[in-house]
Order: C-alpha cells, then sequence, then structure tokens
C-alpha cells in the first residue's frame, strides 16, 4: 500500500620520528669530518608508520552493469517531481555506514536555489563491503522510518523523514541489481506543496524503468 503521508516540514599525519640530526658544528680548526657510516646510522631512528586516520575518498565510478546516476535522471525529472526549477546537476559520489553494514553510491545532486536540494543515489551489489547487499532499513536517529511496498519496479523500500522542524525525507527503492535512493531536503522555513514521499516514489519509479 502506498504510504500517503504528508509529513511536517523539518538532515597521519605520518609523524616521521627522525632523531633530531643537529647540524654538527664545526671544530674550531675548520669543517667537521665527514661522519663514517656507522656514525650516521646510529644517529637516525627509522620513521614508524602510524595507522591513517583519513578516510579514503570515495568512488564516482557507477556499479558494473548501472549507468551513472546523471544519466538517469534530470532536472526536468525533478521540475516535474516536485513542482520546483532546478539547476545543473553535478556528479559525486558518497559512502554509507550503517548498523555495521557500508556500502559505496554513484551521485548525481540538484539545487533548487533558496527551496530544495535533491539527490540521487545508485548502488549496485559489488558496491557493498563483504558482500551484504541488500535493502538496509535507514536508522530511526532524528527521524521516523517507514517501509514502502507499493515501488513499481522495486521488491520494496524505505522511507524516512527527520524529525520537525527541518524537512529531510530519505526514499530507498530496492531491486535485486540495484539500490536506489532519493534523499529530499527543503530549505528552512519553505513550505512545500504536495507529498513529498509520493513525489518521491513516482520519481523512483521512473529512475527504475531508465535502468
Amino acid at each position: 500500500m502506498r504510504v500517503r503521508r504528508l509529513w511536517p516540514a523539518a538532515l597521519l599525519v605520518l609523524t616521521p620520528a627522525l632523531a633530531a640530526c643537529g647540524d654538527d658544528e664545526p671544530g674550531e680548526d675548520g669543517p667537521s669530518a665527514e661522519p663514517s657510516p656507522t656514525a650516521a646510522s646510529s644517529t637516525v631512528t627509522t620513521p614508524t608508520a602510524a595507522p591513517s586516520s583519513t578516510p579514503a575518498a570515495p568512488s564516482t565510478a557507477p556499479a558494473a552493469g548501472l549507468p551513472a546516476a546523471c544519466d538517469v535522471v534530470s532536472a526536468d525529472d525533478l521540475a516535474e517531481a516536485y513542482g520546483m526549477s532546478f539547476g545543473a546537476p553535478e556528479v559525486g559520489g558518497g559512502s554509507t555506514s550503517e548498523q555495521g553494514v557500508e556500502w559505496s553510491s554513484d551521485n548525481c545532486s540538484f539545487e533548487a536555489e533558496d527551496l530544495a536540494e535533491v539527490t540521487v543515489k545508485l548502488t549496485g551489489p559489488e558496491d557493498f563491503a563483504k558482500g551484504a547487499f541488500g535493502c538496509p532499513q535507514p536508522p530511526e536517529v532524528g527521524g521516523s522510518v517507514e517501509p514502502v511496498r507499493d515501488i513499481a519496479g522495486a521488491s520494496g523500500g524505505w522511507w524516512k523523514v527527520s524529525n520537525p522542524p527541518t524537512f529531510e525525507g530519505e526514499l530507498r527503492a530496492c531491486t535485486d541489481a540495484v539500490l536506489l535512493e532519493i534523499d529530499l531536503e527543503y530549505e528552512e522555513g519553505v513550505q512545500y506543496e504536495g507529498d513529498p514521499v509520493n513525489q518521491s516514489i513516482g520519481l523512483a519509479e521512473k529512475i527504475l524503468a531508465a535502468l
């Protein structure tokens, strides 16, 4: 049954351990002699690499067998779905880690200036770590989550909406070949028209039909 609820407006540095090889002071009678190999090795401590705390940059390449996100959705598609004008798409990538499950996605973002931002994300089975591909339920932290079972072309999905006063909606539509996510975020104070969940479902159905 399609969810039709109008939600309220509410989402090492490596530190080389080089021993201070102080400049040898030249002797009073002239420059110091060239240090012997043995002496040189006693004044330098081999650097020890510490674990990196900088996360690897997410891939922006689409999963094998899937088109790029920006190839299956356009500003016109979003204007039709949400009733506002969006600018040019921005290609990107992202990574998600939830409840021990990790995956990366190919993203396409659009902005309706001073109104809203929408990001479409495509993830294939090989983009999930440890072969954990599936239809993960979004965590309920900061909002509420409900299942969505009537998305044409999908086996199921989820809809999450943030707690007021901000509005951030996230739709996940799942098939055996792709996890499609649509993130919708309205600017604070914007009075949106229509039903965001059903608008997002309509957009998801159009994207799934194009895959």
